[in-house]
This record gives C-alpha cells, structure tokens and sequence, in this order.
C-alpha cells in the first residue's frame, strides 16, 4: 500500500509538472484584443511614415490627365482620350463645361486633321445632348 500512494503521489507531481512546463514553454493564445509585437511595430512605424508625408495641397480633376493624350499621333489612343473625355463630362456634370471647352480648342486648331475633326465634333454632340 505504501508503494500505490509512493505512485499516486509521484502521478500528482509529474502531472503538476507537466502542465506547469507547457505554461512556460508554449505560450498561450493571444486574446482577441492582444496584438503581437511586431505588428504593434508596423503599426508605429506605418503611422509615423503616414505623419511625416507630405500632403498634396491641390486638387487635378482626372480628366486633365486625359488631355494630354490628344497631342498623340496614335490615332487609337487619341480616340480612346476622346471617348473617356465624353464619359467622364456625362456621368459627372460638374466637369462637362470644362471638357466641352476643351475638346472645342482642340476642334478649333487649323493643323487638326478632319478625321479627327470629325470624331470630336461627333463626341461634343453627344455631350451636349446628355447635358439636357
């Protein structure tokens, strides 16, 4: 009998150990409002970046970019601006003033080829139409 609670005992201690080791060694697993260091890092590190950037203190609207590209000899391209140019002034209004007056401009050129001429005419049409 004194070798069983010899036994039992020395269950209870290994046991004891046993769970006390896993503690110290695994960790457990983050809750759900713990973050790990090295993401509490880029978080810092994100947001010093973020601070320390300057800020864009003026406003293009997108179809300035657009512009530039009815300087360009490829005739898809310059069809493909024209055509982007008309989509944009019909979904948003606010800008249809601006790109008729520019695609008008660049109607009015003397060194434009009719083609052109008349692709632009056709798009200036379609402007005005969607603008009742």
């Amino acid at each position: 009998m004194a070798t069983a609670t010899k036994k039992g005992i020395l269950h209870k201690i290994k046991a004891l150990v046993a769970q006390t080791g896993k503690g110290i060694i695994w960790r457990s697993r983050p809750k759900d409002n713990d973050i790990s260091e090295k993401i509490a890092q880029k978080i810092q590190k994100s947001s010093y970046d973020f601070s320390i950037q300057k800020r864009k203190d003026t406003y293009t609207p997108p179809y300035q970019l657009l512009a530039d590209q009815l300087q360009v000899d490829d005739e898809q391209i310059f069809r493909a601006a024209v055509h982007n140019l008309t989509n944009i002034a019909i979904s948003r209004p606010r800008y249809a003033d601006q790109i008729r007056q520019l695609l008008d401009e660049y109607f009015s050129h003397s060194e434009t080829p009719q083609n052109r001429k008349d692709y632009v005419r056709l798009k200036i049409s379609e402007i005005g139409y969607h603008k009742r």
